[in-house]
């Protein structure tokens, strides 16, 4: 299952890593569907204002676990 846990350092974005920025996700998103077929007719657009993107991205921000990051015992070996 997919995590928010470190989100702020796991750039790019989506599946096909179009988005460098967690504010361009939050941007596409809101946006709402693509209007493709068989795109699920309940996926519509929602509004967001600057704050809300803000204070989306500063919450996603507090799940970024630096000391887990930065501990030498969960480090790459190969590096």
């Amino acid at each position: 299952m997919p995590t928010l846990r470190n989100i702020e350092l796991t750039a790019p974005y989506m599946h096909d890593g179009r988005f460098q920025t967690l504010e361009q996700v939050l941007d596409h998103y809101s946006a709402g569907g693509h209007g493709v077929e068989n795109e699920d007719v309940n996926i519509r657009p929602f509004p967001l204002t600057e704050q809300d993107k803000q204070d989306l991205i500063a919450f996603m921000k507090t799940l970024t676990d630096t000391s887990f990051v930065n501990n030498p015992a969960f480090s790459d070996p190969f590096q």
